[in-house]
């Protein structure tokens, strides 16, 4: 009886064991996915050819406080009822913003030099926005990759966003297996 009284115990001690180290795993998870990254999907084609929608991202969320040119970034807007997008900025506040007769992002006078975009920005999806525009302090300005399929900083609707919006800084692409890497 003794033995079988002591593997009874061990074995609740065990289950005990991995019970408890689950616990804190999941503790551990969600602190990491909650302070420092953060895990968010890429939804639509607005960041073609940089990303895609499935895409799976890492987003940088602690020591990221003030977005920069180039920042692959994900935030929220009320023109799309809070739901996460995902897009470049392309100025930060005291910016002045306008486009090209040829359909190029130009900031402080400066056409810039983007070969990330998929094509110049067409007659027909240059917004409504009054240019040159300057961001409002605390504000970024953001447009997709994709110039002529994506929703963004061009259109009243969407507007500057305010840097309180903002989410994180994509880092990594976790999904799709084969595209695993930085983000830029």
């Amino acid at each position: 009886m003794d033995k079988k009284k002591s593997k009874q115990t061990n074995s609740a001690a065990e289950l005990f064991f991995w019970a408890q180290a689950l616990t804190i795993a999941l503790a551990v998870l969600v602190c990491v996915n909650t302070f420092f990254f953060r895990l968010s999907g890429v939804r639509g084609s607005s960041m073609l050819d940089t990303l895609k929608a499935g895409d799976q991202l890492i987003l940088q969320v602690i020591g990221y406080e003030k977005p920069e040119r180039g920042d692959v970034i994900v935030c929220t807007s009320d023109a799309f009822d809070g739901e996460a997008l995902v897009k470049r900025v392309i100025a930060v506040e005291g910016d002045t913003v306008s486009i090209s007769g040829d359909g190029y992002m130009v900031v402080n006078g400066e056409k810039l030099y983007e070969p990330y975009a998929r094509e110049p920005i067409a007659d027909t999806a240059r917004g409504d926005q009054s240019y040159p525009l300057t961001v409002e302090e605390g504000h970024i300005f953001v447009v997709g990759d994709n110039r002529n399929h994506s929703t963004d900083s061009r259109k009243i609707m969407v507007g500057q966003i305010d840097e309180e919006r903002v989410i994180g800084k994509a880092l990594f692409r976790i999904w799709p297996l084969n595209k695993i890497g930085g983000v830029s």
